[in-house]
């Protein structure tokens, strides 16, 4: 199970850091907006380790979705077809 909360806070302090670019911040929370928003994002959150979760960051970044729930909810879609 991902800890959001433990993950938002290790991305925040980098950000802050200089360590990540600011993309992150919008990342995360977007991702805290949708697990409260999101059942389906919710549900994948809570079985998936924190590492997946983090990859997901990295690619909403990477790809500037961070403001996108419609490719956030393909993406775990998509990752639950993986995963079976």
């Amino acid at each position: 199970m991902a800890n959001l909360q433990h993950i938002a806070d290790r991305i925040f302090r980098h950000v802050d850091a200089g360590h990540l670019p600011v993309g992150y911040t919008l990342a995360m929370g977007a991702l805290i907006d949708a697990y409260d928003e999101d059942p389906d994002f919710h549900a994948w959150a809570d079985t998936v380790q924190g590492s997946r979760v983090e990859k997901l960051i990295a690619r909403m970044v990477r790809q500037g979705k961070w403001d996108d729930p419609f490719w956030l909810r393909e993406y775990v879609r998509s990752e639950g077809e993986h995963a079976a």
